[in-house]
């Protein structure tokens, strides 16, 4: 089944006797002023119908997270829909929809991943869910590949809503506060603040 099997949090924890702790993750957000080719690239997508995840995912997320990393591309590169296959055993297996590699101009993935977009039609709390697993997955890449990493960030979505996540080794936190696609400078700022600190 892979990653798409954890469906809820309380199933990761089970699994992976993790911890989850709600706090503030990002304090002092800036805004960051989005390009014309993003407002733009927005305003097409709102006047096609934003049915399903696929949809959403092609003509809002994706254009989101290619902002942020054309904002950081001196040291990151996205990867979308690549297979993160470390314990099949433990489903932690499959692609994910996106993540930062911090290692820029990258063509093939490698270590470490810094950051993880899950992307769930309308339920967010799936989303988070099958996030932490990823998160988890990468932290055992980086590890197989000779880069730990302490902390690792994800982001779970519907498109509208985002939600921050930070994994600091056995311990997840989720970010009380949600950020919205109609508020996109906070956003990008949000995402700006996150990547300041990997």
């Amino acid at each position: 089944m892979g990653y798409i099997n954890y469906k809820t949090l309380r199933k990761v924890v089970d699994k992976f006797g993790i911890k989850v702790r709600r706090t503030t993750l990002l304090d002092q957000v800036p805004t960051v002023t989005p390009s014309d080719w993003l407002l733009q690239t927005i305003a097409m997508a709102n006047q096609i119908p934003l049915s399903n995840e696929k949809v959403k995912s092609e003509r809002i997320i994706s254009p989101v997270l290619s902002e942020v990393h054309q904002l950081h591309k001196d040291r990151l590169t996205l990867f979308s829909g690549e297979e993160l296959n470390v314990s099949p055993q433990d489903d932690l297996n499959g692609a994910c929809d996106f993540f930062f590699s911090g290692v820029p101009d990258a063509y093939l993935l490698e270590a470490p991943i810094v950051s993880l977009t899950e992307a769930k039609d309308e339920d967010l709390e799936y989303g988070i869910a099958q996030c932490t697993a990823q998160m988890i997955g990468a932290q055992l890449f980086n590890e197989a590949a000779g880069q730990p990493t302490t902390v690792l960030w994800g982001c779970s979505t519907t498109a509208v809503e985002w939600k921050f996540l930070k994994m600091v080794e056995k311990t997840l936190y989720v970010d009380e506060a949600s950020y919205s696609i109609l508020k996109l400078e906070q956003l990008l700022g949000a995402f700006h603040r996150m990547l300041e600190q990997v």
